[in-house]
């Protein structure tokens, strides 16, 4: 768990869940899949990955080298981007439906959460082809922020007795809870502040966080005390308690408030607890070949997805058989095309700059 170059492929697995999640909410089934569970998932994990990254990085080498972190970040993100970019503003083409050059730049620089959420006026389906890009937004933020924090806290890698870095993070954790309240309250219009809460990066970064705490805590050489609360039975179980409370209470300000905490909590217990044993039966189930490819082209899936969804909705009654037959073709080809012939070629760029990709 503390090597960098240590590939886990139930984490990948776990992708392709998030993904699947994602997607099959967005296909029609939203009413019995939990979508916004499946992009919570997706925040801790990033989290978890990208802190388990750095602290292994710091351990080595005693500092975070920013300058290559920050150009894999681009060269993973960017290509695929500009291309559904590219890829929307042609849809919108097709619909016959001009797409604001706002809403491009918005997705360009990375502020798609805040413009739609905070400033931009309601606009009709076709114009929202873009939107799904809030959530990039949001991991953004966090892979700018998160290696500044961490180069603040452990400049000198004292991970053995230095626990103001975990306290720190719980208290984002603890703080978004009272952002989210205090958003929730500020608006006579609950439904205008429920967009507010549900697409900002202030009022969603401990879904993230709650990753992030996992790999610090896991991390540590005195780490044995977390990791007998991670296999302990009852904390598995409250873990999955509270994933299903986080579904199941359907009270407007609960799911403003606590929803997305209760999701991270049970995800602090339950994620980095499959990665203590040595083997078990989640984790075998969640090492499927096909599941890890699922979870390896879920981000050209999750971008490209929405622009079938658009044209979906464009062309056809929705959810029809036409639909999906449509937007599953579709989604899945372009998704396929994307990983293939515009991520896969900047692996190895990517690597020059310290990359340990499987």
């Amino acid at each position: 768990m503390e090597n960098k170059s240590h590939y886990l492929p139930y984490l990948d697995g776990l992708r392709g869940i998030a993904i699947s999640i994602v997607v099959l909410s967005h296909a029609g089934l939203g009413h019995m899949i939990p979508g916004k569970f499946g992009v919570t998932l997706f925040f801790f994990i990033s989290g978890f990955l990208i802190s388990r990254l750095l602290l292994a990085e710091i351990k080595e080498k005693g500092q975070i080298s920013f300058l290559p972190f920050y150009l894999r970040r681009f060269f993973r993100l960017y290509p695929a981007l500009l291309v559904m970019i590219i890829c929307s503003w042609l849809a919108s083409l097709i619909m016959q439906c001009h797409l604001p050059a706002q809403d491009i730049f918005a997705a360009l620089f990375y502020y798609t959460n805040y413009y739609i959420g905070w400033f931009r006026t309601p606009v009709e389906d076709c114009k929202r082809i873009l939107d799904i890009l809030w959530s990039l937004s949001v991991e953004e933020h966090f892979y700018f922020m998160f290696p500044l924090l961490v180069a603040v806290f452990l400049k000198k890698a004292i991970l053995k007795r230095d626990t103001r870095f975990a306290y720190f993070l719980l208290f984002i954790c603890v703080a978004s809870i009272a952002i989210r309240i205090f958003t929730y309250y500020s608006f006579e219009d609950h439904q205008e502040a429920a967009g507010r809460i549900y697409f900002s990066t202030h009022t969603r970064m401990d879904s993230i966080v709650w990753g992030c705490l996992a790999a610090v805590l896991i991390s540590k050489d005195n780490n044995a005390r977390f990791i007998a609360i991670l296999q302990n039975k009852w904390m598995q179980l409250s873990g999955i308690l509270l994933l299903v409370l986080s579904v199941g209470i359907r009270n407007d300000f609960f799911r403003q408030s606590f929803l997305f905490s209760f999701q991270g909590i049970g995800l602090f217990l339950l994620v980095p607890a499959i990665g203590t044993y040595q083997k078990s039966i989640v984790k075998n189930l969640l090492s499927y070949r096909w599941l890890i490819f699922l979870g390896k082209i879920s981000y050209s899936l999750y971008l490209f997805h929405w622009v079938f969804l658009k044209l979906s909705n464009y062309y056809f009654e929705e959810f029809s058989l036409a639909w999906q037959l449509f937007f599953w073709t579709g989604s899945l080809a372009l998704s396929l095309g994307s990983f293939y012939l515009v991520e896969k070629p900047f692996i190895q760029i990517r690597k020059r700059f310290g990359s340990s990709i499987a």
